[in-house]
């Protein structure tokens, strides 16, 4: 199969069962990213949808490592062409989904300009890092002068695991403090990074700083501040039940998961956060990065859930985010009638 044709199947396969599952109801996206496909190497990038099966069979370890050569993967995405047409894809899915409100983090720029294309449908998010330095007293200056001004309302997506560093390193606290300081939401990443990362792209990157339990001084030291975990920790679905009962303001999102991860190893872990009792601290995100086609893929994983209640779906993808965010009645039902 052809990878355009393998693009027309997924998307024939995923949107209608979304669509009319989600007609008329709101949605809330946690997580997704406003980049240029520069940051993927240039146009038409290629996208392993793992939840319709990949086999990670692994590599020999003699030879020169190829990313490619450790997966086999059934269906694969290829990203718009064009900057422009990434933007655009993304507002047709959101509105065709009924996704009334998208958390964007990304390059200033490009974020400035989703802003702009369409008011009222994103919500901007800043993280701590700049050219992969450690922060400094100028970047968190920068920082407060943009919650200030209304420039950035998440701190977001936080990557310190990327960076070889624990999510309570000694350089990050004063940005948390910030955070708790200003009341301004926290989304750190925890869990699975890009498979075998450390040996292509991200050469810091390590699995056992990923461990959500890793979270508990710094959530002792900052009580106040909103945090909630992307990625949910997956997969260490046990240390995320511990740490979310120990903290009872932690929420989740299940972003990536719901499109990378194969559909019965993710409804595995989100079972296993429901059937603990978490249900109402789980929020829907897409990880949306340049592949606009993946909204309906990460939508269907929740609209697919036999375990899940009418109600449990509608708290995952709508509710638990609204009552995270603190929406007002008037925003809750602006989302409402945007979406009949």
């Amino acid at each position: 199969m052809t990878m355009r044709m393998a693009i027309a199947l997924s998307a024939m396969l995923l949107a209608a069962p979304a669509l009319a599952q989600g007609a008329g109801k709101p949605i809330i996206d946690m997580h997704m990213h406003a980049w240029s496909l520069k940051e993927f190497g240039g146009e038409s990038v290629p996208l392993c949808v793992g939840a319709r099966g990949v086999e990670m069979h692994g590599i020999d370890p003699a030879k020169p490592f190829d990313f490619t050569a450790q997966a086999t993967c059934k269906v694969m995405l290829a990203s718009p062409s064009t900057d422009a047409a990434v933007l655009a894809d993304t507002i047709s899915e959101m509105r065709r989904l009924n996704v009334v409100s998208g958390v964007i983090a990304g390059d200033r720029d490009i974020v400035a300009a989703w802003m702009k294309a369409q008011p009222g449908m994103f919500v901007p998010a800043s993280n701590f890092f700049v050219d992969e330095n450690l922060p400094s007293a100028a970047r968190l200056a920068e920082l407060e002068s943009r919650v200030k001004s209304g420039e950035t309302r998440l701190f977001a997506e936080l990557t310190p695991q990327y960076r070889g560093l624990a999510p309570d390193h000694p350089s990050l606290m004063p940005f948390y403090a910030l955070a708790e300081r200003h009341d301004v939401p926290v989304g750190i990443h925890m869990g699975y990074g890009a498979p075998g990362g450390p040996y292509w792209a991200y050469p810091k990157y390590r699995a056992s700083l990923g461990n959500p339990l890793l979270l508990e001084e710094l959530l002792v030291r900052h009580p106040r501040m909103r945090i909630y975990v992307m990625h949910a920790g997956m997969p260490m679905t046990n240390e995320m039940i511990a740490l979310m009962n120990a903290h009872p303001q932690v929420y989740v999102d299940i972003s990536a998961d719901n499109v990378g991860v194969p559909r019965a190893e993710f409804h595995h872990h989100l079972r296993r956060l429901v059937e603990a009792g978490y249900g109402k601290r789980v929020m829907f995100g897409s990880d949306q990065m340049v592949w606009p086609k993946s909204i309906p893929i990460a939508i269907e994983a929740i609209t697919e859930a036999d375990y899940l209640t009418d109600q449990q779906k509608r708290d995952i993808l709508y509710n638990n985010a609204a009552r995270f965010l603190r929406l007002d009645k008037d925003t809750i039902d602006r989302h409402h009638r945007a979406s009949n």
